[in-house]
């Protein structure tokens, strides 16, 4: 019996024993003398293997690392081989032992560099950080190395980090790169800096015009810029080019989408059959735009199923639940009370409180239009303080700010203020009064929030809860915990995150407005006067009803990424649900219960739902 557990072969597929696999006992591994030995079989393994003799370069590679999986070039031919055969969890087990071995700087690098590609190969970003961070340590002059870290730390969200290491990769090069130029221009294009995103990708894609994914990068920045027509060029050069890109005719669709052309969308994706996620939500809205809820239904439907059961997008209510008990139990008045204040800032944010879909974005977009306020989007988030306060205080959030009570408490208040200023200094240009914050993570961190900027306006986005839920529904934008792949997770995600913000708001003393969608879209001018009051502007300031209404303002700098998406306010998705309710009407059975009480206390009872 023990015989057989020891030879048990390991359940990642890699076909070596357990016990020299993922069992892998470290301290029973054979030292340096030893693995010599074995040198000259690892070597007849990449020879066999380079000669695509690959059964027999398997057999020897396996022999070897059942005598020693520490062996390197065993280790790598039987990576090669796994991931060849696309035995996925086999070749990741592998790529992280190789990783983890000794060796020379460039040996490290270049094994730390394979895992993080087979990572990011996967949309594994967030665990592609550790490999791309050890490939820079073991060499930061390679300029490999740098860009890996510049791909990882970019689509991880830590923008500024990545342009550095991206333009760090470029001075390491002996000349102009075009895959490194327009890895830097998609990164710049999501800080807001599209004007210089476009003179990136210009150059990038003469150097390297065979770029798929830099002509679509290119057209989505020239989309934001508010040149549609030279976006509809590029995407249409591309697909010409490349006709069975997936990519390149999606966004053609979604650029169509956007101006209007519903029938040119489901043209272009003619059948939902073998559409992915993004493509299914694309033609679903397509079919909403043309009056066909039912069948827009079943495409988000299938799409939701699509990111559950192939993605494995899978919503865990749990940690939130956690996490909103946690507010709950520390935010209260008197023990708020007692903790300092960082003092006024000369240009606050307006934060644009509101659960996604609720309509922050065309409110932001309006705003843009009034002097004064500046376009922050979700460029600065409180959130990215928080790690910063627990490793200072040594205790978690939101327990960690009670130790703003003792010692240099109140000083570390402000060096927190100044941090979150800092990453708000390309806002804080004169004649700027406020700078709006849209970050769906500050609900989290509105005790935080209401510390650093005591008297920051907020301005609650309220919209019947079954329009938001719908809306969400018909994205394949991913959201934070997954909460976006099914009705009852966006509806019960819906429900705990309004529960949070109320309880907030009975505690915190916020300087509070609450602002319906539904009385936005059918009056923008009488909304943004109300802002305007809440705000103390002259409304003389506001712009007149019918520019409101087109929504066409100049393009802030840095330009957030919905305002691609602008289009003349309209009244078109008020009470949504209702068509949908009419053509599905088991559509909402099972979330009702969930919503039914926030229907009621935002006062949408009398609405037909």
């Amino acid at each position: 019996m023990g015989g057989e557990l020891v030879n048990a072969k390991c359940g990642c597929g890699s076909l070596l024993p357990a016990p020299r696999c993922c069992a892998l006992d470290p301290a029973a591994l054979p030292g340096a003398e030893a693995l010599a030995l074995l040198d000259p079989q690892g070597e007849e393994a990449t020879r066999l293997f380079n000669a695509k003799k690959y059964a027999e370069a398997e057999t020897l590679a396996l022999r070897v690392l059942e005598l020693a999986p520490n062996q390197r070039l065993a280790l790598r031919v039987l990576f090669e081989l796994r991931k060849a055969q696309q035995q996925v969890t086999a070749a990741e087990a592998l790529a992280w032992r190789l990783a983890g071995l000794p060796g020379t700087p460039a040996i490290r690098a270049a094994a730390n560099i394979q895992l993080a590609t087979l990572l990011v190969g996967q949309g594994r970003y967030a665990a592609a950080l550790t490999p791309a961070e050890a490939a820079v340590i073991a060499a930061p002059r390679d300029a490999t190395t740098q860009h890996m870290l510049g791909v990882v730390l970019t689509e991880t969200g830590r923008l500024t980090e990545g342009e550095r290491h991206y333009r760090l990769a470029a001075a390491l090069l002996p000349e102009r790169d075009g895959l490194v130029l327009a890895n830097t221009a998609w990164n710049l294009k999501l800080q807001g800096r599209l004007d210089e995103a476009a003179a990136l990708y210009t150059e990038a894609l003469t150097l390297r015009p065979e770029n798929r994914r830099a002509v679509g990068g290119f057209a989505q920045v020239e989309l934001g810029r508010g040149h549609a027509e030279r976006a509809a060029a590029l995407l249409q050069e591309g697909l010409v080019r490349w006709p069975e890109d997936r990519t390149l005719r999606l966004l053609r669709a979604m650029a169509e989408l956007g101006a209007g052309e519903a029938a040119a969308v489901l043209a272009r994706l003619p059948n939902a059959e073998g559409l992915l996620a993004a493509e299914l939500c694309t033609r679903g809205e397509a079919l909403d735009r043309l009056g066909r809820p039912a069948e827009a239904a079943a495409h988000f439907a299938a799409a939701k199923r699509q990111q559950r059961e192939r993605n494995g997008l899978v919503y865990d209510p749990a940690p939130f639940q956690a996490k909103a008990a946690a507010l709950e139990s520390f935010t209260m008045a008197d023990r708020l009370a007692a903790l300092p204040r960082a003092v006024a800032p000369a240009v606050p944010p307006l934060l644009l409180l509101g659960f996604p879909r609720s309509g922050t974005s065309l409110l932001e977009q309006l705003l843009a239009g009034m002097p004064g306020i500046a376009a922050g989007d979700e460029y600065a988030p409180v959130a990215e303080l928080v790690p910063t306060l627990e490793a200072l205080t040594g205790a978690a959030f939101p327990l960690a700010l009670d130790r703003l009570l003792v010692g240099q408490g109140a000083a570390l208040l402000e060096a927190l203020r100044a941090q979150h200023d800092a990453s708000r200094a390309r806002f804080l240009r004169p004649g700027f009064r406020f700078v709006t914050d849209r970050s769906f993570s500050t609900l989290w961190h509105l005790p935080l929030f209401k510390l650093l900027y005591p008297d920051a306006p907020v301005v609650h986005l309220l919209r019947h809860p079954l329009d938001v839920v719908l809306s969400n529904f018909a994205q394949e934008k991913r959201q934070e915990g997954n909460f976006a792949t099914s009705l009852p997770s966006i509806a019960r995600h819906y429900a705990l995150t309004m529960a949070a913000i109320r309880h907030a708001r009975g505690q915190l003393t916020l300087r509070y407005l609450p602002l319906r969608y539904e009385a936005m879209v059918a009056d923008p001018a009488a909304a943004l006067a109300r802002i305007a009051d809440f705000l103390g502007f002259e409304r003389s300031v506001l712009p007149e009803a019918a520019a409101l209404r087109a929504n066409a303002f100049a393009r802030p700098e840095p330009t957030p990424a919905h305002f691609a998406g602008r289009a003349p306010v309209h009244e078109r998705s008020h009470l949504r649900h209702l068509r949908y309710q009419e053509a599905v009407p088991d559509l909402f059975t099972e979330i009702r219960p969930i919503l039914a009480p926030w229907i009621e206390a935002l006062g949408y009872g009398g609405a037909e739902s």
